[in-house]
């Protein structure tokens, strides 16, 4: 008899069939609706790489008298390039299960020489046509930041995060030409012209960032962060969207891309003059990654 109560003989062996059907739809199932696979759970992950960034900068000084009301534009009016390439890094250290800490570190340098073709007002001072001026902007930028995932599945990760975007800025503008001194109506000769700016603003930012693997070796992340606030002296404003994906060529090591997007916009008061900086940029980025 081929067929015994439920039970079918094969050879020697007996399988219960419908217990056995009903075991593999159960791992189907279950393999199609949660990965098998551990894809958030590193200790640790270091990212560094480099970026071609496309920015639009201002700088304002006023007085709080009015008496002094001046703008540059870096890109328009001091002949910066608006492409630029950037390095960075970047250091996440998992915490606990649903705790972590980022740590980003971008160093941003400009410069630029040129000769102007049309009057330029800096500090109150108008630098005439024909002088031939020098500039560079000096940023660093550390971007601290807490994130607490309130849901964590093998395949998905979705967290809160507030930090701290620290961003110290000098500008400096040298010019060798005629010049005309604030409180003077005559230009005189100089090459020994120079002016500059330092800005320090350390903005909070929160955010909202998710996180999901395709597989163990292929993950997405995006990374939506804003902020508007007055801190003592400052007034800031500051909103950051990041899109990216990573693949991983070993458990440990991989390369990855994003696009990014940032808009910064600080202004400093003083006793007597009220500083400001506006820079907008937006890139393309690519990095190894590392994770333990």
């Amino acid at each position: 008899m081929s067929c015994l109560f439920g039970f079918k003989r094969i050879g020697a062996s007996i399988f219960p069939v419908q217990r056995l059907v009903a075991l593999l739809l159960f791992s189907l199932l279950s393999a199609r609706a949660t990965p098998v696979w551990p894809a958030f759970d590193e200790r640790y992950e270091l990212s560094v790489g480099g970026s071609l960034t496309s920015f639009d900068t201002g700088i304002r000084i006023n007085s709080r008298d009015s008496s002094i009301d001046s703008e540059i534009d870096f890109e328009d009016g001091l002949g910066f390039e608006s492409e630029v390439r950037l390095a960075f890094i970047n250091g996440i250290w998992r915490m606990a299960d649903r705790h972590r800490l980022s740590l980003l570190y971008v160093p941003i340098r400009r410069t630029t020489s040129y000769m102007t073709t049309s009057d330029l007002n800096i500090d109150g001072n108008v630098v005439k046509s024909g002088a031939s001026v020098g500039a560079s902007v000096k940023t660093h930028v550390f971007d601290i930041e807490y994130i607490y995932s309130f849901f964590k599945r093998p395949d998905w990760e979705i967290g809160f995060s507030a930090g701290i975007y620290w961003m110290n800025s000098l500008a400096e503008v040298s010019a060798a030409g005629e010049i005309i001194i604030e409180g003077s109506d005559q230009a005189e000769f100089r090459t020994d012209y120079e002016a500059n700016q330092r800005l320090i603003a350390p903005l909070p930012l929160i955010g909202f960032s998710a996180s999901y693997a395709f597989n163990p070796s292929w993950k997405a992340h995006v990374i939506a962060r804003y902020l508007d606030v007055t801190i003592n002296d400052i007034d800031g404003r500051v909103m950051n969207l990041n899109l990216a994906t990573e693949y991983y060529f070993t458990r440990h090591m991989g390369a990855g891309a994003s696009l990014t997007a940032f808009d910064v916009s600080v202004r400093q008061s003083g006793v007597v003059l009220i500083n400001s900086l506006t820079y907008e940029y937006a890139g393309l980025q690519a990095y190894l990654t590392f994770k333990y």
